[in-house]
């Protein structure tokens, strides 16, 4: 997890221990295509299991979180096959992401 991404998290956790109601927190975690099957969805799984003991540690509560990867099932990023690879890893970066989906009520900032 780079730089940037715990400066959102930190965020993302502040304003979420304001909320009101906080039923569940989904998050999960994505990759490009590059790889096995197998491997992607265990680092999909890494990646959202991450974040969620990221947040814990920010104080999000626990029991609210669930950590599921779902591999290179949901690209948002296509690319061409014909590229060299260098180009390919980074023509496919958005692919590799966690997203966060919350069930709660408050009010965020």
């Amino acid at each position: 997890m780079n730089a940037a991404g715990k400066a959102r998290l930190d965020e993302f956790a502040t304003q979420v221990k304001r909320f009101d109601r906080l039923r569940a927190i989904r998050i999960v975690g994505h990759t490009d295509r590059l790889g096995s099957d197998t491997y992607n969805l265990a680092l999909s799984q890494r990646r959202a299991e991450t974040v969620r003991q990221y947040l814990i540690q920010r104080g999000v509560p626990a029991g609210v979180m669930s950590a599921q990867g779902m591999g290179e099932a949901q690209p948002v990023q296509e690319c061409s096959s014909d590229l060299g690879r260098t180009a390919l890893i980074a023509c496919l970066q958005p692919n590799r992401r966690v997203e966060i989906e919350v069930d709660g009520s408050g009010v965020l900032q």
